[in-house]
């Protein structure tokens, strides 16, 4: 079975900040470069974050503190059928649509100790 994800979009949001950002990923290959601290390692690991990756959240403690939502636009191709999914984090919380289904709702994934639920 051939699977492959790929990204079209990341969108950051801070309403505590008014602060925002937004990436638009192309076909095929994409560099993220720049010079050191300029943020290159921050955007990787938002993304795992947006999947419900926690291991990266004493790395991003700066960006967590301003309480962001974080979006992530993909597709995912299985056998050449396409499915769009759209992924959004905040602190506890995932919400993934797919095509225009319903919205599954994920609960508790903060890795704080609470209990993780759909």
């Amino acid at each position: 079975m051939n699977k492959i994800l790929t990204y079209k979009s990341f969108f950051a949001y801070s309403e505590k900040t008014n602060k925002s950002f937004f990436t638009k990923f192309e076909n095929d290959i994409n560099i993220v470069y720049g010079r050191n601290t300029s943020g290159k390692s921050t955007l990787i690991q938002s993304i795992l974050y947006t999947f419900g990756i926690n291991d990266v959240k004493t790395s991003l403690k700066d960006i967590l503190d301003e309480k962001p939502i974080f979006r992530l636009d993909c597709e995912l191709s299985i056998n050449k059928t396409i499915t769009n999914l759209t992924l959004i984090r905040d602190d506890e919380n995932i919400y993934i649509q797919q095509n225009e289904q319903a919205i599954k709702k994920f609960f508790g994934i903060g890795g704080n100790g609470s209990e993780h639920s759909k």
